[in-house]
């Protein structure tokens, strides 16, 4: 991309140099052996002025009488280029125009660019071609001659006798058939010559005008194309970007289940599916808030199975885990959703129930352990359990609470299993 800005900064200031110092073009009539050269004078007009032409070497002579009999006598050379007809050059991209004239006698010259134009002008009537017209006066010192398109204009007489309107009459050399050279409006009757070398119309190859227009085309399409170029690459770069950012998504969204399911593994139970220790920690510190914040009443139930040692060594590990996940998914068919059960470690479960009184948390114990020994939890034998309730303090250590429930369950088994056992508990009064 910065290549092809760089290259067309070089073109461009080339062109503009070259332009500057070169790419000139010249076209020369030299009269001397130009063949389509004719003299008239203004008996066409009803006047009686002599004109005859002689040619040297190197230019053609007008010699000339200019006598009364027309308001306006006149001598003229007429030059004709193209066709002579209806198509001549195109003299518009010339910037210059020199003329190799020396006058003997007095007066000023007409120089005419007589242009065909197909709105009016007609094709072998010469005198429906445009008058583009200077007048001066041609002196030894300034020969030859300069001068530049913008110095012609329409002759007004000519304009008023074709009834041109004002759009139309402009000065336009883009078809000239014709140049004329005549005596002006200041030549005195009498003897007089005109000597002729040539005309020379000096210009660039290519107009100013073009040359901008060309540059600015070049510089429009080139941005252009690096616009397209840019906006392509934009949208494989859009369309990669969105591809990376989905699979980043993605990754990222395999990472939040990844460590979701890592943070549930960590506070679950791989066997039970019910929390661990870990997990347990998060939901009894929500409790402990609860209590102390809002003076609700928590309870911790622990449980145990009854000989689960002989279940193991009598059917084997295999039937003791059958007896912890039937014994969890009782367990959790009976408590609250807001209960969170826990396994403790080996045989020994836990179950936190919020906004629970020790009284209702015994009820619950007293259900779970009926059912438990009412349901065969495995086809081998009766499992039982038993169980000790604590009611949490506010402000009390954790440790000192599991203490007391454990001191319950170890009444509970004390006294011969598949019973259940409250610690005491007093509830301060405000």
């Amino acid at each position: 991309m910065n290549i092809l800005i760089f290259v067309l900064l070089a073109v461009t200031v080339i062109a503009l140099l070259a332009y500057k110092h070169g790419l000139n073009e010249n076209r020369d009539i030299m009269l001397a052996d130009y063949p389509y050269v004719k003299v008239v004078g203004d008996s066409a007009d009803g006047g009686s002025s002599v004109v005859v032409l002689n040619k040297t070497d190197s230019s053609v002579v007008l010699d000339y009488e200019l006598r009364e009999g027309y308001a306006y006598p006149y001598a003229s050379v007429k030059i004709y280029l193209g066709d002579g007809k209806s198509r001549g050059w195109d003299l518009s991209k010339y910037d210059s125009i020199f003329v190799w004239i020396k006058p003997r006698g007095e007066g000023s010259v007409r120089l005419y660019l007589r242009g065909f134009d197909s709105t009016f002008s007609r094709a072998g009537d010469e005198s429906s071609w445009k008058y583009n017209e200077i007048e001066f006066f041609p002196l030894e010192e300034s020969y030859p001659a300069i001068f530049v398109p913008q110095e012609f204009r329409l002759a007004g007489w000519w304009v008023a006798q074709n009834n041109i309107n004002v759009h139309q009459a402009r000065v336009d050399m883009s078809n000239v058939p014709l140049i004329e050279i005549q005596t002006g409006t200041s030549a005195p009757f009498g003897y007089g010559t005109l000597e002729i070398k040539g005309l020379r119309f000096k210009g660039k190859t290519i107009s100013w005008d073009k040359l901008v227009t060309s540059l600015v085309v070049m510089w429009f399409v080139t941005f252009l194309i690096i616009l397209v170029i840019r906006f392509f690459d934009y949208s494989r770069e859009r369309a990669a970007n969105k591809k990376k950012r989905e699979e980043l998504e993605k990754n990222l969204m395999a990472l939040e289940i990844e460590k979701s399911e890592y943070e549930k593994s960590s506070k679950e139970d791989p066997l039970t599916g019910c929390l661990n220790r870990a997990g347990f920690s998060s939901v009894l510190l929500l409790e402990q808030e609860n209590l102390s914040k809002n003076d609700s009443p928590v309870s911790f139930v622990i449980l145990d199975i009854d000989h689960f040692k002989q279940i193991n060594d009598a059917f084997g590990h295999n039937v003791g885990d059958e007896v912890l996940v039937n014994l969890t998914k009782l367990i959790q068919s009976k408590i609250r959703n807001t209960d969170a059960l826990v396994r403790w470690g080996g045989e020994e479960f836990v179950i936190l129930c919020g906004d629970t009184p020790i009284q209702n948390a015994q009820f619950l114990a007293e259900k779970l352990r009926m059912a438990i020994e009412s349901t065969p939890l495995i086809k081998q034998q009766q499992v039982t359990c038993s169980f000790g309730i604590a009611e949490m303090i506010a402000g009390e250590d954790p440790k000192r609470l599991f203490e007391r429930a454990d001191k319950a369950l170890y009444a509970s088994k004390e006294g011969g299993r598949n019973r259940v056992t409250s610690a005491t508990f007093k509830r301060s009064t405000h």
